[in-house]
């Protein structure tokens, strides 16, 4: 980890004190990393020998960084409890503290019982997780994509999905606020089975496309309009999907991201929090355990 970037300070929970602890602020900012892809401890990251390099041979790339710690750094207990999260969501206040779920958590609600500041903890969420999608607060990380003599690679990708009543459309990624990786020109198959051990049987390409079904304001001011659009990033079914069924499509993708970097940014980030004793890392000097 080369740098951070503290972009909002805020008071939490209005300046509410937790017990010998005093109050929390919450600290918004954002991590730089470069990694080394020759080093021997990166060698387990899948596909990183083909992430674009510097021309110092380094791999750059950034992720969200949300610290909730004691705005008296001298009070903290000088442990720093990462979260490790689920899909860039927070939970460890949920989870520990009873607290109110939320992704900007401010409010004396989002403190619950206040067991995790009554203790001391600093409480650090650092994005890893590099196939999301940004929106609801999530922590999102900016990962590099795989690249081969200077173009994205292409091969096959392989996504589960789960029919639902009414459904007819998917993202290719299966949810919302995940990457889908595009798909290009190449093979690909469509098949179903009800149960996880069940044989898989084919469904005919006639019946599936890569598209979306988008529908609207009509022509006609009291209308309304329908329509499949071309997706690269979406399955379409226009007979719908069965629900409960399992459907699995192994395609020709590209642009794959090189995802394993998620696990070398916590690696960097909590060794840098815990370490870097320069005026930038905001717990510099208060942190003995993480």
């Amino acid at each position: 980890m080369e740098g951070f970037s503290l972009q909002e300070r805020r008071p939490f929970a209005g300046g509410l004190p937790f017990g010998d602890t005093g109050p929390y602020e919450l600290l918004l900012g954002r991590a730089h990393y470069a990694v080394d892809p020759t080093a021997p401890g990166n060698a387990p990251i899948t596909d990183l020998a083909l992430a674009p390099r510097d021309a110092d041979g380094l791999v750059r790339f950034s992720g969200d960084v949300q610290i909730l710690c004691p705005a008296d750094p001298r009070l903290g207990n000088r442990r720093l409890f990462f979260d490790w999260g689920n899909r860039g969501n927070k939970r460890c206040l949920q989870y520990f503290n009873d607290a109110r779920g939320s992704n900007l958590p401010l409010t004396a609600e989002h403190a619950g019982n206040g067991f995790l500041m009554r203790r001391g903890y600093s409480i650090v969420w650092g994005a890893w997780q590099g196939d999301l999608l940004p929106g609801n607060g999530r922590v999102i990380l900016d990962a590099p994509v795989a690249t081969q003599d200077g173009a994205p690679v292409t091969g096959l990708h392989r996504a589960e999905f789960i029919g639902q009543e009414g459904v007819n459309t998917f993202p290719l990624g299966v949810y919302t606020s995940t990457y889908s990786h595009p798909a290009v020109d190449g093979p690909a198959r469509l098949t179903r089975r009800r149960y996880p051990w069940s044989p898989r049987e084919d469904v005919p390409a006639a019946e599936w496309q890569f598209g979306r079904y988008e529908a609207g304001m009509g022509l006609e001011v009291f209308g309304r309009d329908s329509i499949v659009a071309e997706s690269r990033q979406h399955l379409h079914m226009p007979a719908g999907f069965l629900p409960g069924w399992i459907y699995e499509l192994v395609y020709t993708a590209t642009a794959p991201r090189v995802l394993g970097l998620g696990h070398a940014a916590v690696r960097d980030l909590v060794s840098w929090l815990r370490h870097e004793a320069s005026a930038v890392n905001p717990l510099r000097g208060g942190i003995d355990k993480a």
